[in-house]
């Protein structure tokens, strides 16, 4: 008897679920589809081996003193000349993560086979640092691997720059941004005067980055999806914020409300594309980034398509179907096979 009353619980619980859907269907199929991609993305398997016997591998190399967290670790292909330079910026909120992440590590184990020089660069998290220290991290980095290239044994003169999601928005204002700008921190070695040396880019390579923290706010309604999906879907980070309604606002240390017009813009690799700030030219842009993502909107990557577009730049956008954010999918062979090719035409060009 108590198993048949069981039986007939779980039933009507289900039919209850069966419902809901449908309701969900008729009012939102896109909202169905997004979350759908989210909860049923294939993992792909990661080669974890510290092992590499196809080159040299420098780990935890100290960039500046400010902070434990200023190093990089460089693998550096044995080739017979000097391989291009790829400098790899890892995501997480600005609050999470290290040079070591798992797309991270997808990236430098497939370049550094295919004939790249990578660096994967670790920066001061915003727990631990605020705005813009991230970002001066990153360019630090870069000066000192363009001044031990020699040591090293790379090629600083071709140079490329890829990050994901809070890394792509890093790498996408380290690319575009003026010399002078996120200068603040100097790189081991370097007088006050050479914190401005910064390399000319070949090419940007943007996986999912958030690209203006205004316009994101409006995105996902924009794309028709129920507005309470990502607050639900982001609420991994809601350790670290205290006080603060997001990421962003941890890393600014300030609530979005109390923001200036000039942080507003200043923070904003779409508003620099947008004014035709880019002081890199012939830079070339590939943008990736997976229709499904319900951390950062595509729309995001659309928006920064359309102002380098509008600018004449070359700009190539990739939008995957049914990918989420940071999705194994954007790591497979075949995509980064076509990242690798967009590189080489890069350093071609």
């Amino acid at each position: 008897m108590e198993k048949t009353k069981k039986k007939a619980i779980g039933r009507w619980i289900l039919l209850a679920l069966l419902l809901i859907l449908a309701l969900v269907l008729l009012v939102n199929r896109y909202t169905v589809r997004q979350v759908w991609c989210n909860l049923f993305s294939p993992t792909l398997p990661l080669d974890t081996s510290t092992d590499w016997d196809g080159g040299k591998s420098y780990e935890h190399l100290a960039y500046a003193a400010d902070s434990e967290a200023q190093y990089l670790d460089l693998y550096v292909p044995d080739t017979d000349t000097p391989a291009p330079l790829f400098v790899l910026i890892h995501g997480g909120g600005f609050a999470f993560n290290d040079s070591q992440s798992r797309q991270a590590q997808f990236m430098y184990r497939y370049f550094r086979d295919h004939g790249f020089a990578c660096a994967s660069v670790n920066y001061r998290l915003s727990t631990e640092a605020a705005y813009p220290a991230a970002a001066c991290d990153v360019k630090a980095a870069v000066r000192f691997l363009c001044r031990h290239a020699g040591e090293y044994g790379f090629d600083a003169e071709r140079i490329a720059v890829w990050g994901e999601s809070a890394g792509g928005y890093l790498a996408t204002m380290t690319a575009l941004s003026a010399p002078e700008a996120y200068s603040d921190t100097l790189c081991i070695g370097e007088t006050e005067e050479e914190r401005f040396a910064m390399p000319a880019f070949d090419a940007l390579v943007d996986y999912y980055g958030c690209i203006d923290f205004v316009t994101q706010r409006g995105n996902f309604a924009e794309e028709g999806l129920v507005s309470w999906i990502p607050t639900v879907a982001n609420g991994w980070a809601n350790e670290v914020l205290g006080d603060y309604g997001s990421l962003e606002e941890l890393w600014f240390r300030k609530n979005y409300g109390d923001w200036g017009e000039e942080e507003k813009v200043g923070a904003s690799p779409l508003r620099r594309a947008q004014r035709q700030d880019n002081r890199n030219p012939g830079l070339r842009t590939l943008i990736v980034h997976g229709d499904a993502d319900i951390t950062v909107s595509h729309l995001q990557s659309v928006e920064l398509y359309e102002a380098l577009m509008k600018n004449g730049e070359d700009v190539t956008l990739k939008l995957v179907p049914k990918c989420k954010h940071a999705d194994d999918r954007l790591f497979t062979d075949e995509l980064l096979a076509e990242v690798e090719a967009f590189l080489w035409a890069s350093f071609e060009k």
